[in-house]
């Protein structure tokens, strides 16, 4: 039986509004198939920390691990979810 391996997603939200954003990350969250293993937010950081705050602070789901800033980039943050 082959094993189905892990995979990423990636959304960009860039000149969205935090109520925009929120929707669009939790919906990806939500419907995100079982082999997603992480969400990549691209959210910037050059006009400020609305929206990487609220990817942070204000997007829930039972499927999420961690939410954490992306190592080395600081206009992501990655969202791990449950297997």
């Amino acid at each position: 039986m082959a094993k189905i391996q892990p995979a990423i997603l990636k959304i960009d939200i860039h000149g969205l509004t935090a109520q925009e954003a929120k929707e669009k990350v939790q919906e990806m969250v939500k419907k995100a198939p079982r082999n997603v293993q992480k969400i990549v937010v691209v959210h910037g950081y050059h006009n400020g920390t609305v929206l990487s705050e609220m990817v942070r602070r204000q997007i829930r789901s039972p499927r999420i691990v961690d939410i954490i800033p992306a190592v080395g980039n600081d206009g992501e943050t990655v969202i791990w979810l449950k297997e």
